[in-house]
């Protein structure tokens, strides 16, 4: 559909609405109109248009440079939105085909990340996305990510090993035991060790003296100290630090099993699967000791 000329004006009003949202979103935002790439393309050739009509009649005036800049400034805008945008719908891809069957952090790092309607995107863009989502499926086929993530076997509950049936031998045997043999030894004296004997002779002179032959053994004093223990160590290799951005309406779910409630301002130790999930859609900040 060919576009008039207060259409295209509003094409371009949305273009740089667009983009200024899109620059403080980490997710893509809404579009204005369904079929917006187009739309630009349409008012990119009318501008374009308009430049070469100026030149031809007036030649290179102020009107012709004004144009210039204007034609330049939405090929501009165009190119760092488009980025931005590729950009967003790569890294919301990337985390929903990698966390699907993932477990339970996995689970409820999802819940926090927005679902796309595509009413409100262009379909070319759609198109992307999907694109993107067969291309994590064949890498995690190829690299075997389930196993990665849930071990060999898959994550599936393993079947309990089947005991085996005792010996019917020495079942026989057992039952065949004479009593005298089942009852329990007697038990056994253990002789306390004779009290260390102190010589009379040796008084303090003696142990002063000793103690100058060995200056380097220090009284009293514990020749291994406890070793210190790091922070990262307390808290666990597998955990990282974070600071929330914004109120997150759903808890997330820790290690143990347990939810927990993050609002803003507040700063946690989550797994670090779900903190850089957080991390990625905008909701939180590392925060490092």
């Amino acid at each position: 559909m060919r576009l008039n000329k207060n259409q295209l004006q509003a094409v371009e009003k949305g273009l740089f609405e667009v983009a200024r949202k899109q620059k403080s979103s980490a997710g893509p935002v809404e579009l204005p109109l369904p079929d917006f790439w187009a739309s630009v393309a349409q008012l990119t050739a009318s501008l374009e248009a308009e430049l070469s009509e100026t030149v031809q009649s007036e030649g290179m005036t102020a009107k012709a440079q004004l144009q210039t800049r204007r034609l330049g400034n939405v090929r501009t805008l165009v190119t760092d939105l488009t980025r931005i945008r590729l950009n967003a719908f790569t890294q919301h891809a990337v985390l929903v085909n990698l966390m699907k069957g993932g477990g339970t952090d996995a689970a409820a790092a999802l819940q926090h990340l927005s679902v796309i309607d595509w009413e409100r995107h262009d379909s070319t863009e759609r198109a992307y996305y999907q694109s993107l989502g067969h291309l994590v499926d064949k890498y995690k086929h190829d690299v075997a990510w389930k196993e990665l993530v849930n071990g060999g076997n898959g994550g599936s509950n393993s079947t309990p090993p089947t005991v085996p049936s005792p010996d019917a031998s020495l079942t026989e045997y057992t039952e065949t035991t004479p009593e005298s043999e089942l009852q329990s030894p007697s038990p056994t004296t253990v002789a306390e060790p004779d009290e260390t004997w102190d010589d009379p002779e040796f008084d303090e002179e003696d142990r002063i003296r000793a103690m100058d032959e060995f200056p380097d053994r220090a009284t009293g004093a514990d020749p291994h100290p406890p070793e210190e223990i790091s922070v990262s160590e307390t808290i666990g290799g597998d955990l990282m630090r974070i600071r929330i951005l914004q109120d997150l309406t759903d808890p997330i779910i820790a290690e143990d099993g347990s939810e927990i409630t993050l609002v803003e301002g507040d700063v946690e130790s989550c797994p670090s699967l779900i903190a850089e999930t957080l991390i990625a859609a905008g909701l939180a900040v590392a925060a490092p000791l």
